[in-house]
């Protein structure tokens, strides 16, 4: 016999719950990251800065150095802007979704006007080692790990709803998109443009600015399912 006392939240009560949990993961990024702010302005981390780095780069080698290369290409303008036209031409013009584009855009070009602020504000110079690529500008936070946890984990989350909205499997999308994040934020300690430091308050200022966008597309998605109730 069916349970038909079972209670099923409300669509309300599930964007309250999702906003909740949102804002308090949002919290703990920008506590992070202000903690990792603090430590930079009191010179407390340069001890951890030159252990973490050290031991990432003593695995130097010729192929490792050009897949790094590889992957930290993967969190260049170039291929985010060039990503977020293609996905987001699919997106609008082969789905039908409005919503989704614009805050993929928001997502892309918030995050790096954010990154620019926050690298004017600090002024943190780059890593006073060999750089195995080119790279300019400021240092704290790293721009490719905080626009990638950003743009990365937004292209995962879009890929998650479409394939939840179709019954397809999700397990995977979650897995590879932390691991590319990662490796992105991994690849510019190895190539010595980036303190471990800056590549931590990137993903931490990246992510904030991730659940920020969602929480946004998550109220939109509410609203304009109850215009179709």
């Amino acid at each position: 016999m069916k349970d038909t006392n079972k209670q099923v939240l409300s669509p309300l009560t599930k964007l309250f719950l999702r906003l909740g949990v949102g804002f308090m993961a949002g919290m703990l990024l920008i506590f992070l990251f202000a903690k990792l702010a603090e430590g930079l302005l009191y010179n407390e981390l340069e001890t951890f800065d030159l252990a973490v780095g050290n031991y990432v780069r003593s695995f130097a080698n010729g192929g490792l150095t050009r897949a790094a290369i590889f992957v930290t290409t993967l969190g260049s303008a170039t291929v985010e802007i060039s990503l977020f036209l293609i996905v987001g031409w699919f997106l609008y013009f082969r789905l039908k979704h409005t919503w989704e584009p614009v805050i993929l855009a928001v997502t892309l070009a918030g995050c790096w006007v954010l990154n620019e602020v926050l690298k004017a504000f600090f002024q943190r110079s780059r890593p006073d080692i060999e750089h195995l690529v080119e790279a300019g500008g400021y240092s704290f936070p790293s721009g490719h790990a905080m626009i990638s946890a950003a743009f990365y984990g937004m292209l995962g989350y879009l890929l998650w709803l479409n394939l939840r909205d179709h019954s397809r499997p999700l397990w995977y999308v979650w897995p590879l998109a932390l691991l590319l994040v990662f490796s992105i934020g991994l690849s510019r300690i190895y190539l010595g443009v980036h303190f471990p430091s800056d590549v931590i308050g990137g993903f931490a200022a990246g992510g904030a600015w991730l659940i920020a966008c969602i929480m946004g597309l998550e109220g939109i998605r509410y609203y304009k399912g109850r215009e179709q109730m």
